[in-house]
């Protein structure tokens, strides 16, 4: 059977298909940069391993020098960032939207002090981190 033959449905089936194969493809190609390349500064992870906390910054704060840039990943879905406090003068926003994994989110602190901040969906759970600047 010829391809101008095949019903319509068969055709686009087909045509979706290649799409799909194509689309992973890419994926291995490497033309996307992942969140950890060309980076000089600090990452933390967002809920790695499924777990409801910031790497660094639960357990420890995250202490970095005025001028270091900061980038969160997100290891898993559900996850925000945001600030509950900080220096008066600071102007953190944060990233009150929720997000999923493989998303990132990077800021520049300027301010020395303390900033405390918070996974929303998760506070209750412990998802609470600290970064100290000095």
């Amino acid at each position: 059977m010829r391809e101008h033959d095949l019903p319509r449905r068969t055709l686009l089936r087909r045509g979706a298909a290649a799409l799909a194969a194509t689309t992973a493809l890419a994926g291995c190609a490497g033309g996307e940069s992942t969140p950890t390349e060309s980076f000089d500064g600090e990452l933390v992870e967002v809920g790695p391993d499924g777990r409801n906390a910031f790497t660094p910054g639960t357990n420890d704060p995250l202490r970095i020098d005025a001028g270091t840039s900061v980038r969160w990943i997100w290891r898993s879905a559900n996850h925000n960032v945001v600030v509950r406090d900080q220096p008066a003068d600071a102007n953190w926003d944060g990233e009150p939207d929720i997000y999923h994994t493989g998303h990132s989110y990077e800021y520049t602190f300027e301010v020395p002090g303390e900033y405390h901040y918070v996974c929303e969906p998760h506070e209750g759970l412990g998802m609470v981190a600290d970064i100290v600047v000095e």
